[in-house]
């Protein structure tokens, strides 16, 4: 999350997008770390932070077993 996620959210943003993170879906280097990030994003509200079933709950979708 700290590497490539991050950035690349913040970077959307600023480009006006609205990204979306699927948090359950996201790896890291360090669990502390990856909580800060999260609780910075969501602190921004630039970008949707959401899980992978909450996400599939609203596009209709049962998520796989490997996301649930």
């Amino acid at each position: 999350m700290e590497i490539g996620i991050e950035p690349t959210a913040r970077q959307g943003a600023d480009l006006g997008y609205i990204p979306v993170v699927i948090k359950d879906a996201c790896g890291f280097w360090s669990s502390g770390c990856s909580g800060a990030i999260r609780a910075s994003l969501e602190f921004a509200g630039d970008a949707l932070l959401t899980s992978a079933a909450e996400l599939c709950a609203h596009l209709g979708r049962k998520p796989s077993s490997a996301t649930a």
